[in-house]
């Protein structure tokens, strides 16, 4: 009876870690995937603002709908706080959303870095400047793409590995 308690126990930290480390190797590809569903929206932004002339708080509200989670909680929260704050700022709607996406993204401080960069410039300056930052964004955006995809196979694994080698390290130590 003690045999089979040992060994369950082992088999729960071993597999506990291991699925730890599992999750930690799966945000390595979603941010990859974020990364492009977001420069995919930022061109459905640009276009929406620059070609259809569509106000601001509409064309954050159309991009939400285009965008995939958790992509769309930016966009849906910033045109949300545009429609229902008065004298909201757009940068105001942008940080707003920002800050939802960080809760449910898996994007880095660099990522972060550059989305932060849009608040004050968004809605600052005619369609063409606007035209002209969007492009900008959306080169940064491929660039750290670019990067992410590079970093997903390292990365996965040795979280993927790792986990299993801390929990068997554990067990190891616990024996």
């Amino acid at each position: 009876m003690m045999v089979w308690l040992k060994t369950l126990g082992i088999c729960l930290i071993i597999g506990g870690f291991g699925v730890w480390g599992l999750n930690g190797a799966r945000r390595f590809s979603r941010r990859a995937a974020q990364l492009k569903d977001l420069r995919m929206a930022l061109g459905f932004l640009e276009k929406e603002i620059i070609y259809m002339h569509t106000p601001l708080s509409r064309a954050l509200e159309r991009t939400a709908r285009f965008a995939k989670p958790p992509v769309n909680t930016l966009f849906r929260v910033a045109s949300l706080h545009l429609h229902n704050k008065e004298g909201a700022t757009a940068a105001e709607a942008w940080l707003l959303g920002l800050q939802n996406l960080i809760k449910s993204g898996d994007l880095n401080k660099a990522d972060l870095g550059i989305l932060q960069a849009v608040a004050p410039q968004l809605g600052l300056s005619d369609a063409t400047e606007q035209g002209k930052f969007f492009r900008l964004l959306q080169e940064e955006l491929k660039i750290l793409e670019e990067q992410a995809a590079q970093d997903v196979e390292s990365g996965q694994k040795i979280w993927s590995y790792g986990g299993f080698i801390l929990g068997t390290v554990i067990v190891l130590l616990l024996l």
